[in-house]
């Protein structure tokens, strides 16, 4: 019945036989991997998951929203236990690259490039099928052309995540804008970021700049300020049985009583040069000699320093030659459990951060104010957005205005009153509605 058929009917009679195999197997694995049936997104960092808070606040808020949450990034630090528990989050670890101490930072940027390039593709072809991808920005390289290729080949939405901008973070590093590396890093943000169909901002001045300078539709940007995760929120308990947790209570020198109106005062840091530890050093330094000739009945300040980074040590042998004895400072590493404990306890936050850019906000900020403290902040333009002067906060420029600003609040019962009031309001606002609204206004959700 068969015999003579041309050898080109053969090959036709062979694709529709195996037409059942292409569309059923081959497809749905190529382009579908192991995704369910749920929406599936993408949740990636160039950084440490266990001290990359909004990220880990999306993943949770996806997951809520019975979304399949695939959570990437390195894994320096563990996550928050509720993250490794939700069984609509995975995580996925990214090699850290280790660079040898010395040497060229060009070599080593580039063997840094190169191992997270190969590092990602193998996580983006695991994770095919995805419906979004969102990715925190900066870092932009490599990853910010990887994600818009993925993206644009795969059909998945791209959300960038805008908590600053790399180019300005690298200048702040290298010295110029004109330097090539800061020129390539500005044209990789620039180009890719139009290929996202949606971005977040942590401020309205970031959105505006993104609409200005890099051509953005402003339909497509939409501004989610940081929240206090909830486990930032102010002490209930008695806060004199609180310090003598086990985790803190080694750190009180035994001569510090609140009761007689002794204060705590906290700063996080990483330690790098956009966050100038010396500012406060200085201020406290300027406070002890206060004490010593002008005002005895000074209260004693508790300062801890959380956080870990390059100029640690530096600053520790800084605070080392100098005596102390109104003032006592504490180098601390906390667990995510506990760093949220010790800002309950704390009358005060301190805020270094200055931003490379001017157009992000301090994240330890929204946890200092979640945790109903007020914050005593290094000023900048976009501040305003968050930090009101003698609302919820006070504001400062160098170590002389640190230090008056450390007076005014230690001698003034009723300026304590009022900060301690807006503080308390503003930990009224929290993530989960930010979140939805932001994530309505650009379609991703509907409520």
């Amino acid at each position: 019945m068969f015999e003579g058929l041309p050898q080109w009917v053969w090959w036709l009679l062979t694709v529709y036989a195996s037409l059942p195999l292409v569309c059923y197997l081959t497809v749905p694995f190529l382009f579908y991997g192991n995704r369910s049936t749920k929406k599936r997104i993408i949740i990636c960092v160039l950084g440490d998951l266990g001290h990359s808070p909004r990220m880990c606040y999306h993943a949770r808020s996806f997951s809520q929203q019975g979304w399949q949450v695939e959570l990437c990034g390195y894994l320096e630090e563990q996550p928050p236990s509720d993250i490794l528990e939700d069984t609509n989050i995975t995580i996925h670890q990214l090699p850290a690259f280790q660079g040898r101490k010395g040497g060229s930072f060009l070599i080593k940027a580039v063997r840094k490039v190169s191992l997270q390039i190969y590092a990602i593709l193998r996580l983006l072809w695991r994770l095919r099928g995805s419906d979004y991808f969102l990715l925190q920005n900066p870092p932009s390289i490599p990853i910010l052309p990887m994600a818009a290729v993925y993206c644009t080949f795969s059909r998945c939405k791209l959300i960038i995540d805008w908590h600053n901008f790399g180019y300005s973070i690298l200048k702040l590093k290298l010295g110029s804008f004109w330097h090539p590396l800061v020129l390539i890093s500005f044209a990789v943000e620039y180009i890719f970021a139009k290929f996202a169909a949606y971005n977040l901002t942590v401020t309205r001045a970031m959105k505006d700049y993104l609409i200005h300078t890099f051509g953005l539709s402003k339909k497509r940007v939409a501004v989610l300020y940081d929240r206090p995760a909830f486990q930032f929120r102010p002490l209930k308990a008695d806060r004199q049985a609180a310090l003598q947790q086990d985790f803190i209570k080694p750190f009180i020198p035994g001569d510090f009583n609140i009761s007689k109106g002794d204060r705590i005062i906290v700063t996080s840091t990483s330690f790098t040069p956009d966050e100038d530890l010396s500012i406060l050093i200085g201020a406290l330094k300027i406070y002890e000699n206060s004490c010593e000739k002008f005002d005895d009945k000074l209260p004693k300040i508790l300062c801890f320093v959380t956080g870990k980074g390059p100029l640690k040590q530096h600053f520790i042998d800084k605070v080392a030659e100098t005596k102390w004895d109104r003032v006592h400072i504490e180098f601390l590493w906390l667990s995510n459990e506990d760093y949220p404990k010790l800002l309950q306890l704390c009358d005060y936050g301190v805020s270094l951060h200055t931003s490379s850019s001017g157009l992000d906000l301090p994240m330890k900020i929204l946890d200092m104010f979640g945790s109903g403290i007020p914050v005593v902040s290094y000023n900048y333009p976009v501040l305003n957005e968050l930090v009101q002067h003698n609302v919820n906060g006070l504001k400062f420029l160098d170590r002389r205005e640190l230090h008056e600003a450390l007076i005014f609040i230690m001698k003034d019962s009723h300026v304590s009153e009022v900060l301690k009031a807006g503080a308390l309001k503003e930990s009224n606002n929290r993530w989960q509605d930010s979140w939805e609204k932001a994530m309505e206004e650009i379609s991703v959700i509907r409520r």
